[in-house]
């Protein structure tokens, strides 16, 4: 698959098939090559771009001064302008979504809709609400990332976020991944990331801009979903009504990725808003997916 030099990253890319165009960002150190089978579905219904964003999988590693999620939404307008796209519906899931977010607020005009996954709009720390609380527990835990790769290396977090996993994760077990496939996945960022791109990635996403006072003006169609189970459930409660003609799609049985816990949920309901996009129905709402 081919990269495109943008700025001071060369950016790899693949994008295929027919039908609306959609754009999907990955994850937080879970790059391209992480999607799980679901993405396949999307390759035989949309044009689908994807891409891994800077310092993720084979998208390079510049200095880490310059990670931001600033950046990283100009570096997808960057890959846009490269390909000759004026608009696509723009979408992503966790840090996915918050460059997503923040590519919207930016760039309006190139976003045909959005959609948001298992993620936050916002970084309101100090916030007296369930959504502010959400956000700074996310705090902690990338500062604890943070901490541990710096004392222990990245294969020492990966140690201690499987004994995690096994031991004190309520939810892991209900994956439509075992155990061990999780374990495996996560040994793979040892593939996909450097210890400097992860603690880059790590501090843009702590860091990452409060975009609350700026999504009330975004009137692209969105979806917001999340999964019933996830830490960032309040995040997506305030996030739809803060985006005005919203939809809100909970997604029943599933923690912290949808698409790993609920994958043809997840998918039916990004399908189903992006239909009623296209033909122009309204979209505001709330809905159970599935």
């Amino acid at each position: 698959m081919p990269s495109v030099r943008v700025d001071d990253i060369d950016i790899w890319y693949e994008l295929a098939g027919d039908g609306p165009l959609l754009t999907l960002t990955h994850g937080f150190a879970g790059p391209t090559s992480h999607w799980g089978p679901i993405i396949d579905d999307f390759r035989a219904k949309f044009r689908l771009l994807l891409y891994d964003v800077r310092g993720h999988g084979r998208t390079s590693l510049p200095d880490a001064s310059t990670f931001s999620l600033p950046r990283f939404a100009a570096d997808l307008r960057g890959l846009l302008d490269a390909l000759g796209i004026a608009q696509t519906h723009i979408g992503g899931v966790s840090m996915g979504g918050m460059i997503s977010a923040q590519f919207a607020c930016d760039y309006p005009e190139r976003t045909r809709s959005l959609l948001l996954c298992d993620t936050t709009a916002g970084n309101q720390v100090g916030a007296g609400t369930a959504a502010g609380r959400a956000d700074a527990q996310l705090a902690v835990v990338f500062d604890t990332f943070q901490a541990v790769v710096k004392k222990h290396g990245l294969r020492g977090l990966i140690e201690r976020e499987n004994r995690h996993r096994h031991e004190d994760d309520p939810y892991a077990a209900r994956s439509t991944q075992s155990l061990e496939e999780q374990d495996a996945g996560n040994w793979r960022k040892l593939e996909t990331m450097t210890e400097a791109g992860y603690l880059a990635a790590a501090a843009a996403i702590r860091n990452r801009p409060d975009l609350t006072s700026r999504t009330p003006s975004l009137t692209m169609p969105a979806l917001v979903s999340c999964g019933e189970w996830d830490m960032f459930w309040p995040c997506a409660e305030r996030d739809h009504a803060l985006i005005r003609g919203s939809r809100l799609a909970k997604v029943p049985g599933a923690a912290h990725a949808t698409p790993d816990y609920q994958p043809r949920r997840w998918r039916d309901a990004v399908f189903s808003f992006i239909d009623d996009v296209e033909a122009g129905r309204p979209v505001a709402g709330e809905v159970v997916a599935g």
